[in-house]
C-alpha cells in the first residue's frame, strides 16, 4: 500500500528540488517543469503546494532563515564559550553551502538583488538578524576576554559573514573548483589571529 506524503514533506521535497535545480542550472534554468522533474512529481503537484514560482522562492528564503540564521540563534543561546559558538556557526554555514550549492546562486541572483521586492526584503531581514546574532556572541567574547577589547562587535560580525559570502561566491563562480572546507579552515585560522591575542 502506498502511503500519501503529507503537505509538509512534499513542500520540503519541492524546496530541496528547487535548490538542486538552481545549483545545477542556475536561476535562469529554474522553471516549474524543472522543479517537478527534479522532485519526481507532476507540475500539478507543485501547484498544489505553492501558488507559483514566487511562492517557492519565498519558501527558499524561509528555509535559509531556518537552516542558517535559526541554527545560529540556537547555538548563540547555548552554554558554550563565545569562540566555540562562532566556530560552530561558521563551519556549519560553510558545510551547508558545500552540500547545497544552490544556496549562494539563489542569494546572489538577480531575482533577489533587483527582482521581487518581497523576496529581497525577506533575505535582507534574515541577513540583518544573522549579523546581530553574531555581534551578540562577539560582544560576549570581548567581555569574557576571549576576543580583543578593541573589536567592534557588529563590524567584526560583518567581516565574519563576508568571509563566508566571498568564499561561497568564488566557489559558486568557479564551479566548485576548490575544496570549500579546506579554504574555510584556513580562513578561520587567520580570523582567530586577527581577533584574539593568540
Amino acid at each position: 500500500m502506498i502511503t500519501k506524503k503529507n503537505t509538509r514533506i512534499r513542500k520540503e521535497e519541492i524546496i530541496q528540488a528547487t535548490f538542486a535545480v538552481i545549483g545545477s542550472r542556475g536561476m535562469h534554468g529554474l522553471t516549474i517543469a524543472a522543479i517537478a522533474e527534479e522532485a519526481g512529481m507532476s507540475e500539478a503537484n507543485i501547484y498544489r503546494h505553492f501558488g507559483g514560482k514566487t511562492d517557492i522562492l519565498l519558501a527558499l528564503a524561509e528555509f535559509i532563515g531556518s537552516a542558517v540564521m535559526g541554527k545560529a540563534a540556537a547555538i548563540a543561546a547555548g552554554s558554550r564559550k563565545p569562540l566555540e559558538k562562532l566556530e560552530t556557526i561558521f563551519f556549519s554555514h560553510v558545510e551547508l553551502i558545500a552540500e547545497m550549492p544552490g544556496i549562494p546562486r539563489f542569494v546572489f541572483s538577480e531575482d533577489v538583488q533587483r527582482g521581487e521586492p518581497q523576496l529581497a526584503e525577506a533575505i535582507a531581514f534574515r541577513i540583518g538578524a544573522y549579523v546581530e546574532t553574531l555581534a551578540g556572541i562577539i560582544a560576549a567574547g570581548i567581555v569574557e576576554e576571549e576576543l580583543r577589547r578593541s573589536l567592534q562587535p557588529r563590524e567584526t560580525a560583518v567581516t565574519l559573514l563576508g568571509m563566508i559570502q566571498m568564499t561561497a561566491l568564488r566557489w559558486s563562480i568557479g564551479k566548485a573548483s576548490f575544496d570549500m572546507k579546506d579554504e574555510a579552515t584556513r580562513l578561520w585560522s587567520n580570523f582567530l589571529r586577527l581577533v584574539t591575542d593568540r
